[in-house]
């Protein structure tokens, strides 16, 4: 699937994120709730080679991602102020038409990050800057939000993996959404706990992420997250182009 073009970036930046807070409607404003995308792209002047890496790939999928969602939710994303691509991933995401701030941190940090939140009812998803949502993500998070404390769940998906795709099924997968009027977001404990540990509902059961696997992405539970290989993705879901994404992993090697 081809890849739309993109909007224009310059008077993006030119903006700068100053006035981030004035893209928070009031709660539940028009029947939508505040919804935040908590993102890690925290790459240091040291790792200049990940971060090329990175945001090579990031460009096919998680910025495609967020390019056509038919909702468009508020993303924070960190980024290092040294890294050494800091002004390209800064222009690739701002390609994605959300509204995008950029919190600058000195390195990547996986639990008890401040993703400065705004205040009231919200919600809060996370995603990798190398994963895929599907095009109606943001949309039925929408629909199934309510103002109550509880995890929405997309139990349905797919594992990207040298150019084979699986479909998994896991409720305590990488990419649940925390509803809250508070400051809890779903990097604050390991996924996998949430579904345990909070009021959990299904928004769908039709596949809403891609999970890419790589070398620079390699983990020892991988063989678990394949547990049905597929010939192909629902291409009417995605709007990714897999040959360009495996391309960009290439540099990366093999998980």
């Amino acid at each position: 699937i081809p890849e739309e073009g993109t909007s224009d970036t310059e008077a993006r930046q030119a903006e700068g994120t100053s006035a981030i807070q004035s893209v928070y409607g009031s709660e539940s404003e028009g029947g939508k709730m505040n919804h935040i995308i908590i993102i890690q792209s925290a790459y240091p002047a040291e790792r200049a080679e990940l971060s090329a890496r990175r945001l090579e790939i990031t460009r096919h999928t998680c910025a495609v991602a967020l390019r056509t969602q038919r909702v468009k939710p508020v993303v924070h994303v960190t980024v290092c102020p040294d890294d050494a691509h800091i002004e390209a991933r800064r222009e690739v995401f701002l390609s994605t038409s959300c509204d995008v701030r950029f919190l600058e941190r000195p390195a990547w940090r996986l639990y008890h990050e401040n993703w400065e939140l705004p205040s009231g009812w919200k919600l809060v998803s996370r995603m990798d800057d190398d994963d895929v949502l599907s095009i109606d993500f943001c949309e039925l998070l929408q629909t199934a939000a309510r103002e109550r404390r509880e995890a929405l769940l997309w139990p349905v998906g797919y594992t990207f993996w040298r150019q084979q795709i699986f479909r998994l099924e896991h409720r305590g997968n990488q990419f649940p959404t925390l509803c809250t009027s508070g400051d809890e977001n779903p990097h604050q404990e390991p996924h996998w706990e949430i579904p345990k540990r909070w009021p959990s509902r299904a928004v769908s059961t039709a596949p809403g992420w891609i999970w890419v696997r790589h070398g620079d992405a390699a983990t020892t539970t991988l063989q678990r997250y394949r547990q049905k290989q597929l010939g192909r993705i629902d291409s009417t879901r995605f709007a990714c182009n897999l040959r360009a994404i495996h391309r960009a992993c290439e540099q990366a090697g093999q998980a």
